[in-house]
This record gives structure tokens, C-alpha cells and sequence, in this order.
């Protein structure tokens, strides 16, 4: 039952898209500064990482390390810094507009939110920073070999808003061709 049938108000949902950019972003840009902060920007370049610049959260399966990455996921298209910023131009206000224009009401704008969230995140590190700043570390516990390329909130944050868009763009799709469906064989039963 929608909260306005209870008596409640209800959120307007481009509301939670600003909270959730905002919620990511903050929480993305502190955090980066907090373990950056503490591990001293990591070893010089060049250098391997010792037990000064690591804090293990799981000992040999994950831990927190700085990591400078001047390129996209995975470290693809490294030293590109235009065609990030440019991607990052395009994509940050698509999104809003998307949202913006938004007829969906039960579309999950907050996901587009923390997607925005996470790119103005990465795209404040190319610009204040030598590239992303990147400090979570999965590893393989019995190689000690990463599992995952060193990653930062943002990129959960963008990974998470856009499986939770597409999941809930697949099952509305599917949903609005049940009741078309449902509709049709109303129309065909009515006309017999």
C-alpha cells in the first residue's frame, strides 16, 4: 500500500537520487581520505608494499593498501585522463537527466544516484589526485595473488547502482508484458 493511502508522505524519488549521489559521494571521498590518511599515501612508486603501508582486514584474504589507478576498471586505457573526464562529462548529466525525466514511479532512481555518486568520485581523484585512489584488496589466501583489481567505494557504488537499475529494468519489462498479455486475453475473451 503506498504511503499516501496510510496517511504518509512519500519521498518524491528524485529526492532519493540526490541522497543516494550524495550518501556515495561522501562516503566514497572520506573514506579514500581516511585510509590514504592513515596508510601515508602508500610506498613511493616503484616500490612494493610493506607492512607500514597495509592494514590487513582479513590476514592474507583482504586487505587495505593505496593504489593510484590512472586508468579505467581493470587499469584499461591507463594515462587517458581526457577520455575519462569526457566520459565522465557525458555520463554524470545523462544520468541526471534520466532521472529527471524519469515515468517510471517505482523506478529505483536511487541507483542512478549512487552511480553519479561514485563517478563524481573518481572523477574528483583524476582531478585532485595522480589517478583513482584505490585501497580495497581481495586475495586468493592460498597465493596471496589478487583476486580483483584493488578497487574504492565508488566503484561499488557503480557496480551496485547499475546491477540493481538492470535487474529492476528486466523484471519491469517482463512485468508490463505479463499485464499486456493479461489484457490482450481479457479484450479476446470479452470479444467471444
Amino acid at each position: 500500500m503506498p504511503a499516501e493511502a496510510r496517511g504518509g508522505q512519500r519521498l518524491n524519488p528524485i529526492r532519493w537520487f540526490w541522497i543516494a549521489a550524495v550518501a556515495a559521494l561522501v562516503l566514497d571521498l572520506a573514506t579514500k581520505a581516511y585510509v590514504f590518511g592513515l596508510l601515508g599515501g602508500g610506498p613511493p612508486p616503484g616500490n612494493l608494499y610493506t607492512d607500514d603501508h597495509v592494514i590487513w582486514v582479513l590476514p592474507g584474504a583482504f586487505r587495505l593498501i593505496c593504489h593510484y589507478n590512472t586508468g579505467g576498471a581493470f587499469g584499461l586505457a591507463s594515462g587517458k585522463l581526457l577520455l575519462f573526464l569526457g566520459a565522465t562529462a557525458v555520463l554524470v548529466p545523462a544520468l541526471v537527466l534520466a532521472a529527471y525525466h524519469n515515468r517510471e514511479p517505482d523506478a529505483p532512481l536511487w541507483a542512478l544516484g549512487i552511480i553519479v555518486g561514485g563517478a563524481i568520485g573518481n572523477l574528483y581523484d583524476r582531478i585532485f589526485h595522480v589517478g583513482v585512489r584505490d585501497f580495497l584488496e581481495i586475495l586468493n589466501p592460498s597465493t596471496g595473488r589478487g583476486l580483483w583489481p584493488v578497487f574504492n567505494i565508488a566503484d561499488v557504488a557503480i557496480v551496485m547502482g547499475v546491477v540493481v537499475y538492470m535487474i529492476w529494468s528486466i523484471l519491469d519489462y517482463f512485468h508490463k508484458l505479463r499485464l499486456k498479455h493479461a489484457a490482450e486475453d481479457a479484450a479476446n475473451e470479452a470479444a467471444e
